[in-house]
């Protein structure tokens, strides 16, 4: 993919530090939960080692915007059909919350380069590399730090409530 933002030597370590956050987020969560009922964050840490585990065998040279779409969406699906193995923590919303921003962003930057053949930059090519790269961080720091920092359950609850209010 020679029309990435980042150069696919950047992205090529980016990668590796998430996979490798992952992968220490699957084992600090498994370590932190050994003797606790709720196991929530070792599935979903597990779910996301493996999903970006399997980046290690794309072709930098050859994967399309695309390709990050139906990963993440593939993701999303798992972690949704395995809802009923935790409670809807506060984990699990940082993480559905990444993957709905990354495909996002992702079919947003598919749209631009290949339908709408746009080969200017512009805004929304730093709004893709910002923004997938702070919800990769983000989605590895929820397993360690496991508070709402974003507020995003107060939003979530604010806005339930609202939609409750006009009904």
């Amino acid at each position: 993919m020679s029309e990435l933002i980042i150069s696919p030597t950047v992205s090529l370590y980016i990668g590796a530090f998430v996979q490798w956050g992952f992968l220490m987020a699957f084992l600090y969560s498994l370590a932190h939960s050994i003797n606790k009922p709720n196991k929530e964050r070792v599935y979903l840490s597990l779910v996301m080692s493996i999903s970006y585990s399997f980046s290690i065998f794309t072709n930098l040279d050859t994967v399309t915007y695309l390709d990050f779409l139906f990963s993440d969406i593939l993701t999303l699906l798992v972690i949704i059909s395995l809802r009923r193995l935790w409670h809807g923590g506060i984990t699990y919303l940082y993480i559905i919350t990444g993957l709905a921003v990354n495909s996002a962003l992702h079919f947003l930057m598919h749209y631009d380069i290949y339908i709408s053949n746009n080969t200017s930059y512009w805004w929304l090519w730093n709004a893709y590399v910002i923004g997938v790269n702070a919800a990769d961080f983000i989605m590895v720091a929820i397993f360690f730090i496991n508070k709402d920092f974003l507020a995003l359950a107060a939003i979530k609850i604010w806005f339930h409530n609202s939609i409750m209010k006009k009904e």
